[in-house]
């Protein structure tokens, strides 16, 4: 992932980066969109919380139970604190 630092004349720009803003280009194009920082960690938070639902739900459906012992896959909190740490190193730097 790319990074990119703004000046302030960008900031003011991006509406002080406080909400969902769509980035065009001078034909009016859509080439992206920006969501502010805690917008963007929910989106993660959330997905990852629906992609381990997801898994266990397809286990259940074809018979495969799966009991943590403590060695296999994450729990809850370790699979958060993992995408904490990708979004970290995925951060601006400072």
């Amino acid at each position: 992932m790319g990074t990119a630092i703004l000046d302030d004349e960008h900031k003011v720009r991006l509406n002080g980066l406080t909400e969902h803003l769509e980035i065009c280009d001078a034909s009016g194009n859509r080439v992206g969109r920006f969501l502010p920082e805690a917008v963007y960690m929910r989106l993660i938070y959330d997905l990852a919380k629906a992609e381990f639902a997801r898994e266990e739900a397809e286990e259940a459906a074809n018979g495969i139970v799966r009991k943590w012992d403590g060695t296999n896959g994450k729990t809850t909190a370790a699979a958060i604190d993992y995408v904490k740490q990708v979004a970290e190193k995925a951060a601006c730097p400072k």
